[in-house]
């Protein structure tokens, strides 16, 4: 599992863990924002997350923590990569599969995807990363971005 997550860049230049948004489509845009300051995605890539977010939604409870996977299509990606959003204070996605219910999401892991036959596996080794809430709740509770990096890092292996 560890050289299939090589393939996805992560840094803590790809981390924020204190977005503030009033919803999901503002905390959306604030972690789009990241990749594309640091040249993971092209310009259009906020307004398709948020377009595919309306459409399929990427809430998903565990017992402890919401999370979201928000991703899009690879035309909008120039280098493979993730980032990792941590709200302030949680908003409200809808679930995926299951858009009548909401979840109150507190962290996004947001897929940057360059080859589209890929993002079936990534997508299924987050939701096995999910299994275990700890590991989640780890992400959740670094103080630094790095340390959320390593814990990330860490849970994949």
């Amino acid at each position: 599992m560890a050289d299939f997550w090589d393939e996805m860049y992560l840094d803590e230049h790809l981390v924020d863990l204190e977005i503030e948004a009033s919803d999901n489509f503002s905390a959306l845009a604030a972690l789009a924002g990241c990749l594309e300051k640091n040249q993971c995605v092209n310009g259009e890539f906020s307004r398709a997350i948020q377009e595919r977010e309306k459409e399929f939604s990427t809430g998903l409870p565990l017992e402890h923590v919401g999370v979201a996977i928000p991703h899009t299509d690879s035309e909008y990606v120039y280098k493979q990569s993730m980032a990792i959003g941590i709200l302030k204070e949680p908003v409200m996605f809808e679930m995926m599969g299951s858009p009548e219910v909401l979840v109150p999401v507190k962290i996004m892991f947001m897929l940057a995807i360059k080859e589209p036959k890929k993002q079936l596996e990534f997508l299924q080794a987050l939701i096995d990363m999910f299994q275990k809430d700890e590991q989640v709740l780890a992400i959740v509770q670094a103080k630094t971005a790095a340390e959320a990096v390593k814990r990330m890092k860490q849970n994949l292996n």
